[in-house]
């Protein structure tokens, strides 16, 4: 199986065996948002490499699950015309299928995130459950009753453009004050770049709040407490038994889980927030893609028309 993950900052591939198990994984920088055409063909390239890193002909591959980083319908066309805008009206699975010559499955990045969570990780044995992706965009993927939640449209959990501050900045979607200007990684490291320096990146933010810097953990709690805000309202009305925390900005630690936990106590409804456990995910900024490969694991009509019986996992993928 091959997993792809198209974020709006980078590419993402891995393969791995019929037990879910990576065998090779490979990510480089790119702008995907604005170029469609170049991240579909790095991604068909990097598929090649990885199979050969693996040593796997391209003949015995079933299926590749692809995440993108923006809504995507229930038909696999992107959905938007601001937040990847060099993908709008696009059918993704269509185009890299003719890439690729394999069969593709394509979702937004988020519910894959989820995806991976509840088959491999964190939310193992849970039902209800809310996956946010803190990332350079903000996601939700929303899992009830054991199925993943798309909405009529598909485009179900576009939680970082939930208004937070009505005068707030634009965001790219051409709201002002969406979540995604205040909370997340992008806008984090932002806030940070005047006093850190400009080349200040995530795994160097993540040196700071192991340190116990001061400034890192007021501005990452106080997107916690942003997102947790958001978050009260959702858990309000859906009740779920646990929210599960991804995304690259994940790997900073406690106090952005500190602070989203804070605003839920002051915004949720008490008898929701005492049922709700709220914890870091087990897979952080890799969750989309091996949520991709899960996606190609439950494409269970097309694995029982390979011959393969329906694939069933007992421990979380390993790293590559």
């Amino acid at each position: 199986m091959v997993g792809i993950h198209f974020d709006h900052h980078h590419l993402r591939v891995a393969v791995a065996d019929l037990s879910s198990t990576v065998l090779a994984e490979q990510t480089v920088d790119l702008d995907v948002d604005h170029a469609a055409t170049t991240a579909l063909d790095a991604a068909a390239e990097l598929v090649d490499v990885v199979l050969a890193e693996a040593g796997i002909d391209r003949s015995r591959v079933i299926g590749v699950g692809t995440a993108l980083s923006g809504p995507v319908t229930r038909d696999g066309t992107v959905g938007s015309t601001v937040i990847m805008p060099g993908w709008s009206g696009l059918n993704a699975a269509y185009e890299l299928s003719e890439r690729l010559g394999l069969h593709v499955a394509v979702d937004n990045d988020a519910n894959l995130g989820a995806l991976a969570e509840i088959s491999f990780g964190a939310g193992r044995g849970l039902t209800d459950v809310i996956y946010v992706m803190v990332s350079s965009g903000i996601g939700a993927g929303v899992v009830l009753g054991g199925q993943l939640h798309r909405g009529a449209t598909g485009l179900a959990g576009e939680l970082g453009h939930v208004l937070v501050h009505p005068d707030g900045v634009v965001c790219r979607c051409g709201n002002r004050g969406c979540l995604e200007t205040v909370a997340s990684t992008d806008s984090v490291l932002e806030l940070l770049r005047p006093a850190y320096g400009s080349e200040l990146g995530v795994a160097q933010l993540a040196e700071l709040m192991a340190a116990g810097d001061l400034g890192a953990r007021r501005v990452v709690g106080d997107a916690g407490r942003e997102i947790g805000r958001i978050l009260a309202g959702l858990c309000n009305v859906l009740s779920p038994a646990a929210i599960i925390v991804g995304g690259d900005l994940s790997v900073v630690g406690d106090p952005l889980l500190t602070g989203i936990r804070e605003a839920l106590e002051r915004f949720g409804l008490p008898s929701v927030v005492e049922a709700l456990d709220v914890k870091a995910g087990v897979f952080g900024d890799r969750a989309e893609v091996l949520g991709a490969l899960a996606l190609v694991i439950g494409d269970t009509d097309r694995l029982k028309s390979a011959g393969l019986a329906a694939l069933h996992n007992d421990a979380p993928i390993p790293a590559a």
